[in-house]
């Protein structure tokens, strides 16, 4: 149900006269606390809303526009040989003689920012990347811009290892590495560079026997090159390959055309004890000519023989049939003679020409065998030549080697404070920019956007100048009677104002009655028998909630009278359809010699228990005069006789003086205040107006009271209905 405030501590009893706490008419005493502010932001949380919204889209655009920065990293390591002494041919690490190994370390790291690296970095650039194969990619810079780059190129060394450091940030991610790669090389000849200065004074000597061994050693390779050609060893040693192919193939073919031949001689076997009567029919042997067909007429014969033999049980030799039978035999015996000739025939000549092939072959493969065999004698020749010249070459590289190791260890007696550089990572094309953070961007914009919209809707609640929460009531240390929720669906002041007389159980009817109780408490019985109900300005909801007021009231059971004082917009003949030839206020007040009296003012019985005097305006008269006679005076000590309780509807406070001479008259005044109209300025003028004249304010009624996300942070969770309202009253 609906909350209200208590009573305010110090207001009076029912039997003294000690007015309740004054109001603050400073205003907004506790200052921008952040609860307050937080408040107004959330008001307007559509402005912050809208704005970040904007700002994500400008953090988006500015997020794919901006320059792209890749960063390119490599790693190298940098070691640094103590000096050391060669003796006997054995290297010996003179441990006695310690050196500062970091400051040898930190001299070499800062040469690679040094003017020579950058010469160095320079020339090694431009000779991998020519100005004829980059002049057109963005890639290629001049000497000028090239040469800055170098300097930005960032070094930095582990502290816990000797590892360095390389990394370069550009837009052109093709560029960095690049540059980065040519960096390390360089690191490592500039190293080369410094260390080979150092030690090649002491090896001298050395390097130049080095050299008459090299070009010794190279003219054997040369002489030895040449004997190859001389004596054809590739070609050689290929023929010779391809011969034992050949040969191998040769083979195997005349181990085939044996195997045929072996075949065929089966063959004329069989049709040779054939032809000198030896008919072996039942086993015949594979490959005969034409071997299907031979089956056919051995078939036949057979055939006729059997049909020969069973005409010979039962005729004799001259019977016809016998003797067709008989010439069929003969026929068959003599086309299968025939066939047999003719494959005979055909198997002496593939005999004969299968010999003949094996006699050819034979003759090759021997004279294959005769070339391969000189062929190897030859190359076993050729080889004892090369052996002889390869002995010589390894002796002399034996010898190079051997002078190149008494150089390197000469060398590595000389050096000191040697550095080395090893390649550990080389740069790769970076991918992914390190800059700009889309994120960083877009959550920057958002957040620069949110504190903008949270700005610009404090500053809008400063320049508004208005009451928009029940909190900024309170602010002025006024009680709280009720809150009237925001209703979008009522159309027009009429249903408003007959809220309560409509529906018994609704938002509204529960918001008066809970103001009617604390008027009948004890703490403001005394103080609320005459009420006026006003307000600042028009608008705010003064006629709806004396209308209410007074109908809550008389549901109560207390005789009231509702008394429209606003006799320059008169609403309240309006609302309850009051016929307009029923006498007015106004004209009363302006003809008081007419001749009625109170009584016939009234308009009894709209509901049980409440009666209305009404008014019409007359633009002969200026309300504030009239008000001043002394007709009021008795018409009020008139109703105080006759009802229980009177209530009138004021004019505002603000802009007319009307309201201050009915509220001189009353015991209290309550003051409507619609949420996002009432002028702060005008409220706090009006207030400090009333407690010069001594008026009792008995408390405010909160209008228009917006029950969202920004009414609840405005102060209204303590006034009104949630969703679970209409469940109750339907129980």
């Amino acid at each position: 149900m609906i909350s209200t405030s208590e009573t305010p501590s110090g207001a009076e009893s029912h039997s003294g006269h000690q007015r309740s706490t004054q109001p603050n008419v400073s205003g907004g005493g506790s200052g921008l606390n952040p609860i307050k502010l937080l408040r107004m932001v959330l008001r307007r949380w559509y402005l912050p809303g809208a704005l970040a919204f904007v700002g994500l889209g400008v953090g988006v655009y500015l997020a794919m526009t901006a320059v792209r920065i890749y960063k390119a990293e490599a790693e190298i390591e940098m070691s640094v040989s103590r000096p050391q002494i060669i003796k006997s041919d054995v290297v010996f690490d003179d441990g006695g003689e310690s050196r500062d190994i970091d400051v040898v370390f930190n001299t070499r790291f800062a040469k690679f920012r040094s003017p020579a690296m950058e010469e160095l970095v320079t020339e090694e650039y431009f000779k991998r990347y020519s100005n004829d194969e980059y002049i057109t990619c963005p890639s290629w810079v001049g000497l000028e811009e090239l040469a800055y780059w170098v300097r930005q190129v960032y070094w930095w060394k582990d502290g816990q290892a000797n590892i360095v450091h390389i990394s370069f940030e550009c837009p052109d991610a093709e560029f960095a590495a690049q540059l980065v790669n040519v960096m390390i090389d360089c690191a490592s000849k500039l190293m080369v560079q410094e260390n080979k200065a150092r030690s090649d004074g002491a090896v001298q000597w050395l390097v130049d026997q080095a050299e008459e061994q090299r070009s010794d050693l190279e003219e054997l390779e040369q002489q030895l090159a040449d004997l190859r050609q001389d004596l054809q060893m590739d070609s050689l040693l290929q023929r010779r390959e391809v011969l034992s192919q050949m040969l191998g193939t040769l083979t195997q073919e005349k181990a085939q055309i044996e195997n045929r031949l072996a075949s065929k001689n089966t063959n004329w076997e069989y049709v040779t004890s054939w032809k000198d009567g030896n008919n072996a029919l039942e086993t015949l042997p594979a490959g005969l000519p034409k071997e299907e067909r031979l089956v056919e007429l051995i078939d036949a014969w057979r055939a006729a023989s059997d049909e020969l033999d069973q005409l010979a049980t039962r005729y004799s030799e001259i019977h016809p049939r016998y003797q067709q039978a008989a010439t069929t035999k003969a026929r068959t015996l003599a086309r299968l003679e025939q066939f047999v000739d003719v494959s005979a025939q055909a198997v002496e000549n593939e005999i004969q020409l299968l010999e003949k092939q094996i006699e050819q072959m034979s003759v090759r493969i021997a004279s294959m065998e005769t070339e391969l065999l000189e062929l190897e004698m030859t190359l076993a020749a050729g080889e004892r030549k090369v052996q002889k010249f390869e002995r010589k070459r390894d002796a002399a590289e034996v010898s190079y080697l051997s002078v190149l190791e008494r150089t390197e260890s000469t060398r590595l007696a000389a050096e000191q404070d040697t550095a080395f550089v090893k390649i550990l990572r080389a740069a790769e094309i970076p991918i992914i920019p390190v800059a700009p953070d889309k994120k960083k961007i877009v959550i920057t914009c958002i957040f620069v956007a949110l504190l903008f919209g949270a700005g610009l809707a404090v500053l809008i609640e400063f320049l508004m100048d208005r009451i928009t929460s029940v909190n900024d009531l309170k602010e002025y240390n006024l009680n709280i009677l009720g809150a009237l929720p925001s209703d979008k669906l009522v159309k027009s002041r009429a249903e408003l104002a007959t809220a309560s007389i409509r529906d018994k159980f609704g938002p509204m009817v529960e918001v008066f009655a809970g103001i009617n109780g604390i008027m009948l408490s004890e703490a403001f019985k005394s103080r609320s028998k005459v009420v006026v109900v006003c307000s600042v300005s028009p608008g705010e909801g003064k006629t709806v909630s004396a209308c209410n007021l007074a109908t809550s009231s008389a549901r109560n059971g207390a005789k009231t009278l509702l008394i429209d004082g606003d006799l320059r917009r008169p609403r309240i003949a309006e609302v309850f359809a009051v016929d307009e030839k029923h006498p007015s206020l106004f004209e009363w007040f302006f003809n008081s010699d007419t001749g009625l009296d109170h009584a016939h003012l009234i308009s009894s019985n709209v509901i049980e228990d409440l009666d209305l005097i009404t008014s019409r305006p007359l633009k002969e008269s200026n309300p504030a005069t009239i008000l001043g006679r002394k007709e009021l005076v008795a018409l009020i000590n008139w109703a105080r006789l006759h009802y229980d309780r009177v209530i009138i509807d004021s004019p505002p406070l603000g802009p007319v003086g009307d309201g201050m001479i009915l509220a001189s008259h009353a015991d209290s005044v309550i003051l409507v205040s619609r949420i996002g109209k009432t002028s702060r300025r005008k409220l706090k003028l009006v207030l400090s107006r009333l407690i010069k004249v001594d008026v009792y304010i008995l408390g405010c009624i909160a209008n228009d009271v917006p029950y969202s996300l920004a009414g609840k942070f405005g102060g209204a969770e303590g006034y009104g209905y949630g969703q679970g309202y209409k469940s109750y009253t339907s129980d």
